[in-house]
């Protein structure tokens, strides 16, 4: 097990290699925020009652530990102040990594077996590799228990951070369903519409998308601000999942997508940039970008975040299908000598309706708490959104139960697919030698795969 799980992980140091040169998502600039608003709640005591005399809520909140933590992001030391008023004896050290070096930092430490955190974090691109090596533990057995309060999470999150056996071993403070981040008076300008729902008819089909996207072309107007933005929906229309019984499948949903690719490239229906590049950046601010597809953060991390001119001109609505895409879990190291203190830790960040209510009113994210989110959809709207509620609005997305195929394998074959787009899109090579390109890229990165 632990000779597969250095293969598979070092495999993944690869990939993330390759996805930091392809436009990946960079960690976001923390909000300004007043100090006295930093705080993050202590655990509502009506909870704690309501749930007495089980195992989730009997921790001693005078046990004395101290907690070693990896992320690969700073949004885990935000919850440190909240849950010190609760556990003032734990202390909680966190180490932040990089991701694209992350995981070539914990390889040799878990291959090792020493010196590794209590807690550490896995990404989307490879969080099933950590969920089914047996590195986390489960979290429905002693000492945590924590079935009773996984019904407050949507199923995305608890799914992800479950193994091929069934043991849940990785939860999320998050979780990230998508949209289409689109400019209001842009579509009243094309379309003569503004609201979300009657934008959405204009996108309700990949077809009707294009031919929307030729009505803003006809107006000097750019639909998207990239394609790779539309495959992080297209992702979602897929059946079937990139490996399935170690097999590649290319979803015929992916096929046809490839198409679309070439269309919005030839037809100039984007600005012919990668995500994170300036100029897909400085769209935000300008007057011919309609439209961006991108999940959760990308609305409070990058289109929010730029927006100046344009702040309250801004909507959510959907596209073909719902989608998701992206998220960090994190779980308890199976060997860790601190499990009650962990456990303390992991149940405030991931399933502390109060605690995830207030962190999400400071910083804007959408968190894997129902209840949490429910509360937050009741709340004003946002002024950049013209008043619309991204979290009402979020929750009708995952309502709709966005399919989820996340693999062990996808940050490699995602990355592999994209650039086999790239090069048909850009006519360097037919559609048939585009796929052949992708499995023959997949093959050098997963020999162990079947691909016909």
């Amino acid at each position: 097990m632990r000779k597969k799980l250095v293969s598979l992980l070092l495999t993944s140091v690869v990939c993330l290699n390759v996805l930091a040169g392809c436009g990946s998502k960079p960690a976001p600039e923390e909000k300004k925020t007043p100090e006295a608003s930093s705080e993050i709640p202590e655990e509502n005591t009506a909870d704690t009652q309501e749930n007495e005399g089980t195992e989730i809520n009997t921790i001693d909140t005078n046990m004395t530990a101290e907690l070693n933590i990896w992320s690969s992001g700073e949004e885990l030391q935000r919850f440190v102040e909240g849950f010190n008023k609760i556990y003032p004896n734990i202390t909680v050290n966190i180490t932040v990594i990089p991701n694209k070096e992350f995981l070539s930092k914990l390889t040799p430490v878990l291959s090792g077996g020493q010196d590794v955190p209590d807690i550490f974090t896995g990404e989307s691109d490879y969080v099933k590799y950590l969920v089914n090596a047996g590195v986390w533990d489960d979290l429905t057995q002693e000492p945590y228990h924590a079935t009773e309060k996984l019904n407050d999470i949507w199923d995305y999150v608890k799914n992800v951070g479950t193994d091929d056996s069934g043991a849940v071993r990785a939860l999320s403070w998050q979780t990230t369903p998508g949209s289409v981040i689109y400019r209001r008076d842009l579509a009243e300008k094309v379309l003569g519409v503004s609201e979300p729902e009657e934008v959405s008819a204009y996108l309700s089909d990949y077809n009707k998308m294009l031919e929307t996207a030729a009505a803003f072309k006809e107006n000097d107007i750019t639909m998207f601000g990239s394609w790779e933005d539309v495959m992080l929906m297209a992702l979602s229309d897929r059946q079937q999942a990139w490996v399935v019984d170690g097999k590649l499948v290319i979803d015929a949903k992916m096929e046809t997508f490839l198409d679309i690719v070439k269309e919005i490239y030839e037809k100039k229906y984007d600005l012919n940039v990668s995500q994170w590049d300036p100029e897909w950046i400085a769209g935000v601010e300008s007057d011919n970008v309609f439209c961006y597809v991108l999940p959760t953060w990308g609305y409070s991390f990058m289109v929010k975040a730029n927006a100046v001119n344009t702040m309250g001109k801004w909507g959510l609505c959907e596209g073909p299908n719902p989608y998701i895409n992206g998220g960090t879990w994190l779980g308890i190291y199976k060997d860790s000598p601190n499990k009650e203190a962990a456990w303390a830790f992991m149940e405030y960040v991931t399933l502390n309706s109060e605690a995830l209510q207030e962190y999400a009113s400071i910083y804007g994210e959408y968190v894997g708490c129902k209840s949490a989110d429910d509360a937050l959809a009741q709340d004003q709207g946002e002024e950049n959104l013209a008043g619309q509620n991204l979290y009402e609005f979020y929750n009708q997305v995952m309502a709709k139960n966005p399919n989820v195929t996340i693999t062990e394998y996808d940050g490699q074959i995602n990355t592999a697919y994209k650039n086999a787009a790239k090069a048909y899109a850009t006519g360097k090579i037919t559609k048939e030698e585009a796929i052949t390109q992708f499995k023959e890229d997949v093959a050098t990165a997963y020999p162990d795969l079947t691909i016909e």
